[in-house]
């Protein structure tokens, strides 16, 4: 059951990958059982595994007709269609630049960033400057990946407009070890968000699977035939006239999670210029240039020490200003 001092949280808008052509496969009886990741990187030399999951995760490969997973174990005569390709002539090493980061925590394993609202997590198509990865590679020049993996260090990602703590791995063994944690629901991140309306239950959870919208790619729906299993535990922490605050906790780590469940149940995120729509955004008079996500506690086990770490970081001043805005909420 929820509990109200457990809550986790979201990850970054990563773009569907520009396509020149679709790739399409029979399954051979010598390949029955083989991963679907590994099968595509031997089909695909020119793509890097991490490229490939990284296609597999945003829809871009289905087998017969349906999104899949990387660790599908391919059967005979199944189809395998990848309809979206990263040519290699665009894949680039990250460039590395020195910006300033507000960094919480620190030491030859980890760090924890306090990512301010605007700054994309990791390169993407379109974006390949002034990610918090090309600041860490350039702390880090150890850090510098193979040829088109452009998330070295990077554990979980918070979308550009959601500010607050982030956790980044200093080597593959410790990434490894912290991804792991992530898959077995351990890490324990904590958001707070505005969203419009009055929350009518003190706490309760959303479970709504969520996959990639497939009239927008770039946007993420409920979807009960093809979306992965979510679960989003929230508990109201202050109802204002026509706003509530809200403590979250994500049971899963969807891309958008957060922010799709809470438009799902008719409380967007305010200040959400994507799922927010009609009068949600008629009625935003606040003063506020993005969406009210903070990322604002994060808890996790050390790979190495084994140690318990636990931080808090308060709300922006732009989200804190919005709150003192009583007769606005």
């Amino acid at each position: 059951m929820f509990n109200a001092n457990d809550v986790d949280g979201q990850n970054g808008t990563k773009p569907v990958l520009e396509v020149p052509q679709e790739s399409v496969w029979q399954i051979l009886p010598e390949q029955v059982g083989l991963r679907l990741d590994r099968y595509l990187v031997a089909q695909r030399p020119e793509l890097s595994r991490t490229i490939v999951q990284q296609l597999i995760t945003e829809g871009a490969v289905v087998v017969n007709g349906k999104v899949s997973k990387a660790g599908y174990a391919l059967r005979s005569n199944d189809e395998v269609c990848l309809r979206h390709v990263l040519p290699s002539s665009q894949q680039k090493n990250v460039e590395p630049q020195t910006l300033p980061l507000d960094i919480v925590y620190e030491d030859a394993d980890l760090m924890v960033v306090n990512k301010e609202a605007g700054m994309v997590v990791h390169p993407a198509p379109g974006h390949s400057d002034d990610t918090l990865v090309n600041a860490l590679v350039a702390r880090y020049p150890e850090l510098q990946p193979e040829e088109g993996d452009l998330r070295p260090g990077i554990v979980h990602r918070l979308d550009r407009d959601t500010s607050g703590l982030l956790l980044v791995a200093r080597n593959v063994r410790t990434q490894a070890a912290l991804i792991d944690q992530m898959k077995r629901h351990e890490v324990i991140k904590r958001y707070l968000a505005l969203v419009h309306g009055m929350v009518a239950l003190d706490k309760g959870s959303i479970d709504a699977p969520i996959g990639r919208n497939p009239r927008n790619r770039q946007q993420m729906a409920i979807m009960a035939q093809d979306g992965r299993e979510a679960r989003t535990h929230f508990r109201v922490l202050e109802r204002f006239s026509r706003h509530t605050l809200l403590l979250l906790q994500l049971e899963t780590g969807r891309t958008h999670q957060i922010r799709v469940h809470l438009q799902a149940i008719g409380h967007p995120v305010v200040g959400d210029p994507v799922y927010t729509t009609g009068s949600g955004k008629a009625r935003t008079h606040l003063p506020l240039t993005r969406q009210f996500l903070h990322a604002y506690q994060l808890e996790f086990v050390h790979p190495t020490s084994g140690e318990t770490l636990k931080f808090e970081v308060p709300l922006p001043q732009d989200l804190a200003t919005v709150l003192g805005e009583r007769d606005l909420l």
